[in-house]
């Protein structure tokens, strides 16, 4: 399994603009086969996006149309991508409750 991380700085922007982001990129990826979900972390200033792909090379084939799609919706929101990168997933264990709302 492999991550594509994204780190964003969000300046002021509401909570809320990170989860409808969150939303819809997970809407847009959730039919590529081999994407196996997504996770976004926020707090003041700043947002982590991870998502979770079957392989590198997948992540890697949908590369350039996830980050259009990124810089498409990150600029609606007023937010500047900061770094994308990779990680391999060397353990795993989730059983997390769905969030509120």
């Amino acid at each position: 399994m492999f991550v594509s991380f994204t780190r964003a700085s969000t300046g002021d922007q509401p909570f809320e603009n990170a989860e409808m982001l969150a939303e819809e990129m997970h809407g847009w990826l959730r039919d590529i086969e081999g994407y196996h979900g997504f996770v976004m972390l926020s707090q003041e200033g700043r947002s982590i996006g991870l998502t979770f792909w079957e392989s590198q090379d997948i992540a890697e084939e949908h590369l350039a149309a996830r980050m259009e799609f990124i810089q498409r919706m990150t600029g609606v929101v007023g937010v500047q991508v900061e770094e994308v990168t990779g990680f391999d997933v060397a353990f795993a264990q989730l059983d997390l409750p769905s969030p509120p709302g």
